[in-house]
């Protein structure tokens, strides 16, 4: 079924306007909801309504994530990306500063102060677009925003620039959602994902006794926190980056407990040994399966 668009805003710069119209082809293609598109990317529902609708510019790693799941030509694609954040970051032409509002904000500029605006955007993007087909040595390396309707996460920190990093120190937490939980009698264990930032961690909340080890695993992959003290409060794991959580496994060893959740739902006494008495990677991978 063929999605019923609104129109774009007026507005909206040339390049903007082309990059909106080409990932709305991009999404039809796929046949997929916003809420599926969701699903398979790590940008939310209003995020991709927001730029779908040419509300906001999306980041790069967006642009990216719908180029993957439609199979687009990710060089075109991206060429079109650069032009449109081109644009959205021209200095405005010299001359006698824009009347302001009643609010005090500039006036947008009209007439042809408008129209050479609109000119330069569109020189930008042709030119951005040409450069970039004809070299994949043009595409700049831009830092990826992850962007949720209530926040953005900070340029230093999305997918892999997230890596053995706390959550809560660059906001990650603010959108994070409990994919899996297991609880008994002395934990709480979650896995956590933070659709801006592309991670999962693990997160434990100690009933009684403390939390000892906090890790959490993706494949062979894995970062590990461990309080040889016990922590009685709430404890996490580094972040890993990873867009399949159905290979994410958080655990923690709280007590004479292990307890894991995500692919592998496990509750265990802990070995003896503190220097393996979490699961290993090869046990992980086999049980998982």
């Amino acid at each position: 079924m063929v999605s019923r668009w609104r129109p774009l805003p007026d507005t909206l710069d040339p390049a903007g306007r082309l990059l909106a119209q080409e990932l709305r082809v991009l999404k039809e293609r796929t046949g997929l909801s916003l809420d599926g598109l969701a699903r398979k990317t790590p940008y939310s529902k209003s995020a991709w309504h927001r730029y779908l609708n040419g509300e906001k510019l999306p980041p790069r790693a967006a642009v990216e994530a719908l180029g993957r799941v439609a199979g687009a030509d990710q060089l075109r694609l991206l060429g079109l990306y650069d032009a449109a954040h081109r644009a959205r970051t021209a200095p405005a032409p010299a001359g006698n500063p824009p009347a302001a509002t009643e609010s005090g904000q500039p006036a947008p500029p009209t007439g042809p102060a408008r129209r050479k605006l609109r000119g330069a955007a569109a020189l930008i993007a042709l030119t951005a677009v040409v450069a970039t087909m004809g070299a994949a040595a043009s595409i700049a390396s831009i830092p990826a925003h992850a962007v949720r309707a209530e926040w953005t996460a900070p340029d230093t920190c999305h997918g892999h620039r997230c890596q053995g990093r706390f959550p809560r120190r660059f906001g990650c937490h603010r959108d994070a959602r409990a994919e899996s939980t297991i609880t008994d009698d002395t934990y709480t264990v979650r896995l956590l994902f933070s659709p801006a930032c592309g991670t999962v961690w693990s997160e434990v909340q100690p009933r009684s006794g403390g939390a000892q080890k906090v890790s959490i695993w993706v494949g062979r992959d894995a970062r590990l926190t461990s309080h040889p003290g016990g922590r009685t409060g709430r404890a996490v794991s580094p972040m890993l980056a990873t867009e399949d959580l159905h290979s994410a496994v958080a655990c923690a060893r709280v007590a004479d407990r292990v307890a894991c959740t995500g692919a592998l739902e496990l509750r265990t006494p802990a070995r003896p040994d503190p220097d393996h008495d979490l699961p290993d990677p090869t046990f992980l991978l086999h049980a998982a399966r």
